[in-house]
């Protein structure tokens, strides 16, 4: 057991109070009410929107445009965020290895879940779609197709929640 402290080696504490060691993440350091508490804490665009919008909400959005049998891995696509943080990716491409850090974590997050990582193209598709629509609508204040009404931190996570339920019941 790891004694509470700020400074815990290599570890971030969670809201649910576990320690992840995000460089050796394991199964049981994860948790999904982790992940949809943190995402929904979480701004889309590193924050610089005009009004809240979660990556909680962007990945409830991406799970409802794929078909059924990707729509765990479109959830659960950002889930490393919930523990390496959503950085805008100007940033995080020149993070020099941030990309080996998510890539290790999401294959846990996916082991643990059951989905496929590297994830499915049509994962990919939907999301850099919702990344286009969300540029216009949200940050430049475009009319689009989709309107996004913005949840709140409540809202986002009890969605978030509610939808990994509903895919995978046997959590």
């Amino acid at each position: 057991m790891i004694t509470e402290s700020l400074y815990t080696p290599n570890c971030i504490r969670t809201f649910s109070r576990l320690y992840m060691n995000v460089f050796e993440p394991t199964e049981e350091m994860i948790r999904i009410e982790d992940i949809a508490h943190a995402l929904s804490m979480q701004c889309r665009f590193g924050g610089h929107l005009p009004k809240f919008y979660s990556v909680a909400q962007h990945s409830v959005h991406c799970c409802e445009e794929v078909s059924e049998v990707h729509q765990l891995a479109a959830l659960l696509h950002d889930a490393s965020e919930a523990y390496l943080v959503d950085i805008p990716s100007p940033v995080k491409s020149g993070l020099a290895n941030y990309k080996q850090l998510e890539d290790r974590l999401m294959k846990v997050i996916a082991k643990k879940f059951g989905f496929d990582y590297p994830l499915h193209p049509d994962v990919k598709i939907v999301d850099e779609s919702m990344l286009h629509a969300e540029w216009e609508y949200l940050m430049l204040e475009k009319q689009h197709f989709l309107k996004f009404r913005s949840w709140s931190q409540d809202e986002a996570k009890g969605r978030f929640l509610n939808m990994f339920y509903q895919i995978s019941p046997q959590f």
